[in-house]
């Protein structure tokens, strides 16, 4: 099978947006590491700012170096997993680097997950430490003795000693660095960017249960490349000012990390970080600080939009926002731009992919419903279920080629098998999603291909959540489906067939609150439905497609 000729050709060279070219160059000799240490190029200039407390970029690698060193004699080696449990905050940075500066491989755990979710991700990546806010104690607690973990550092925000108290297994972040005044001076350990994991993001893909991506140190220095290409320009010819962001995007996730945290250093970027998304704290910043940028997911700015302490707030000092992670509602981008002067940027990219793979900048020519062109250096295209390439204009699924596509997902080689094929000396990546090309070579996501629900920005799995429901007594039969809600993209819903002998004797109420105590708040179904059947296929399987439809008629 060979490409067609308007890959070959490059067809949309001629209509990128200013500042973005068709390729660039990536070294393949450089690590994580070491583009943490080009922050020391910006000295004493604030890096970040949490709170009310600055840090300077020297007095962040300081701090860095210093915890390095605690981990190595800790007994951390190259290619030991480490996990991350933290909200945005100056040590979750600082373990990062750390981490990755010691050839270490991280997996970063969200900080809504309970106990049941933390657990699988840890025991799944084979992770031998885990740092963690001391707040999440108890979640660990419940868990502890079937983690095969052999330390666990204990941080407190705010500097404070843990109420937990120190052991053979259990150590205060505090206590590390006190033993560690000095940070070490080189790293000496050879990294191999293109074959060495960096971080193992957990994705659930669009079925089953989440899977951990695996992503070199190059293909995500691969991903600071082509968003550094995107903010030199925005930086020389947009703002014409140095880059100062609302930091709020999370940063267990690979959009947060990569687009925040890993490419700060690089571009000398002073990020006002919040540890959660808090709409009267980002409207003080917005006040004090007159932030210029700020990345997010649209609900985001629609609650920002639509939230009654906005109304004194001068919106237009955010000259450059985009936002990722599910598609932008046209009449929020308009009012964006309404309320601000300027246009709103979107974008695309997945877990696979470190995450950036379509760009559309705020000074790019927009065609509504575009998440724009692919960013420097990457290929899309459009397949059928055969994996033959289409026409342009056909739909059918995305398919992205890049070197920022993941290495495979962690000890899962059949599902390695199902996402990626070579055409034309390509390795291709199949998205899930099913979208389609323009004459110009505009991306225009359509759905998605199968039965992912994004709620607010999040990627929640309708299977986990059912395996999660069975557990109740009440509960025989199940399906979760996502319905559209104009604030939340999509709201969730379970369909319950109840056993007999709970037929009216439970509610929907309770369904819903017991889930709350069992998985991530934003994974819980926010609707119940009790019903008598589901459709399914002639061999047994819920069909959730049919779901959707029906909840899509009687909303009409």
């Amino acid at each position: 099978m060979e490409l067609p000729d308007y890959i070959k050709n490059r067809y949309w060279k001629d209509y990128l947006p200013p500042g973005i070219t068709l390729e660039i160059d990536i070294s393949e000799d450089i690590s994580l590491g070491d583009i943490f240490q080009k922050g020391l190029e910006y000295g004493d200039k604030i890096s970040m700012v949490f709170y009310g407390k600055e840090y300077t970029f020297i007095e962040l690698d300081n701090l860095t170096r210093r915890f390095a060193g605690a981990l190595l004699k800790l007994g951390v080696k190259k290619g030991d997993i480490v996990a991350l449990w933290l909200p945005n905050c100056p040590h979750f940075s600082i373990s990062y680097f750390s981490i990755l500066s010691i050839g270490a491989t991280l997996t970063a755990i969200s900080p809504l997950f309970v106990a049941r979710e933390m657990s699988y991700q840890i025991k799944d990546s084979g992770a031998k430490i885990l740092i963690i806010l001391d707040r999440f104690f108890q979640q660990y607690n419940k868990v502890k003795d079937e983690l095969p973990l052999e330390k666990v550092i204990l941080i407190n925000i705010e500097g404070q000693t843990p109420k937990e108290p120190e052991t053979n297994k259990i150590v205060h972040f505090n206590t590390l660095m006190d033993q560690n005044p000095e940070p070490i001076q080189s790293f000496e350990i050879e990294i191999n960017p293109k074959e060495d994991i960096a971080v193992i993001q957990y994705t659930g893909g669009t079925t089953g249960l989440p899977k951990g991506a695996c992503l070199s140190h190059y293909n995500i220095i691969a991903n600071i490349l082509q968003i550094k290409q995107i903010s030199d320009y925005m930086k020389e010819k947009y703002l014409k000012e140095d880059i100062q962001s609302i930091s709020v995007l999370p940063w267990y996730h690979i959009y947060g990390q990569t687009c925040e945290l890993a490419v700060g250093p690089l571009i000398g970027a002073k990020g006002i970080v919040l540890a959660t998304f808090d709409l009267g704290q980002i409207f003080e910043i917005m006040k004090k600080y007159k932030p210029n940028t700020m990345l997010g997911v649209p609900t985001m700015f629609i609650n920002l939009l639509n939230s009654p302490l906005s109304e004194n707030v001068d919106f237009s000092c955010l000259k450059y926002v985009n936002v990722g992670a599910a598609p932008l509602p046209i009449e929020i981008a308009k009012e964006w731009e309404r309320r601000t002067g300027f246009a709103i940027g979107e974008g695309y990219g997945l877990s696979e992919t470190s995450p950036d793979v379509t760009t559309s900048p705020p000074w790019a020519k927009k065609k509504l419903g575009s998440c724009g062109h692919a960013v420097a250096s990457t290929l899309v295209g459009i397949i059928n279920e055969k994996l033959e390439f289409l026409p342009i204009g056909d739909e059918g699924e995305l398919v992205v080629s890049g070197p920022q596509v993941m290495i495979g997902y962690h000890n899962r080689p059949e599902e390695n098998k199902k996402v990626f094929f070579e055409v034309g000396g390509y390795r291709w990546l199949r998205t899930g999603d099913f979208a389609r090309l323009d004459e110009e070579g505009y991306i225009f996501l359509i759905d998605r291909v199968k039965d992912l629900i994004k709620y607010k920005g999040h990627s929640v799995y309708p299977r986990e959540i059912e395996e999660i429901l069975y557990e109740h007594p009440a509960v025989q039969e199940c399906a979760v489906i996502g319905v559209k809600d104009p604030i939340k993209g999509e709201d969730i819903m379970a369909h319950i067939i109840l056993k007999n002998e709970y037929k009216g004797k439970i509610t929907e109420q309770e369904i819903i609150d017991w889930t709350k105590e069992n998985m991530a708040a934003y994974k819980y179904p926010r609707k119940v439905k009790f019903v008598r059947s589901l459709p399914k296929s002639a061999i047994g399987k819920i069909l959730r497609r049919v779901l959707r439809e029906k909840e899509v008629k009687k909303r009409k």
